[in-house]
């Protein structure tokens, strides 16, 4: 893996940014996440925007099901402002991430999931874990419990103040027990 690079074109608004990410943002609760991505027909995405008193362009929220594995995703924050566009994200089940950089010693680069990743003052996406994170290096974070942790994080509330809530719902695919047999018990 190469070096982490530094973003000029956010050190140029990087005032905008910190206030933004310092802002509360709000959007529709629960999420859907209900279409395949058009890229990876194995993955389950959504994606809908985020208001915010402090606007950084148009600003959406992505939420990802890699492989359709409810213990490997991604949530995400966009904009159209950056062209990147990712501002904040938080990771689960994707591996390690090696912060590659000299001013961190090399025993405190590698950041296992789950771990969040934002941009530091010097412009640079870097990974890091929080307190919340540091419980689940043995085991996996579960989905909606890493999208709650998600939500606060990033200061990400509902609109009308219901609770941050995500539900994974395949389109076309009804929300029935694989194993449960109708007829069971039934004879003919």
């Amino acid at each position: 893996m190469g070096r982490i690079k530094i973003n000029n074109e956010l050190l140029r608004i990087m005032d905008d940014y910190n206030l933004f990410m310092s802002s509360c943002k709000n959007t529709v609760m629960p999420i859907f996440v209900t279409k395949e991505k058009p890229n990876h027909k194995t993955s389950l995405y959504k994606e809908q925007m985020l208001v915010s008193d402090k606007p950084f362009g148009d600003t959406l929220i992505n939420c990802e099901i890699r492989d359709k594995n409810l213990l490997n995703y991604s949530f995400q924050i966009l904009s159209d402002r950056l062209n990147n566009r990712v501002l904040a994200r938080l990771d689960e089940g994707n591996g390690v991430h090696r912060n590659n950089i000299p001013d961190i010693p090399l025993a405190e680069q590698v950041v296992s999931t789950p771990h969040f990743h934002k941009y530091d003052s010097y412009g640079r996406f870097l990974a890091y874990k929080t307190d919340s994170l540091n419980s689940y290096n043995e085991k996996p974070l579960e989905i909606e419990e890493g999208f709650r942790i998600f939500c606060e994080e990033e200061m990400i509330s509902s609109i009308d103040g219901s609770p941050s809530r995500i539900e994974i719902k395949e389109d076309g695919v009804l929300p029935f027990d694989y194993d449960n047999d109708p007829l069971a018990g039934i004879s003919f």
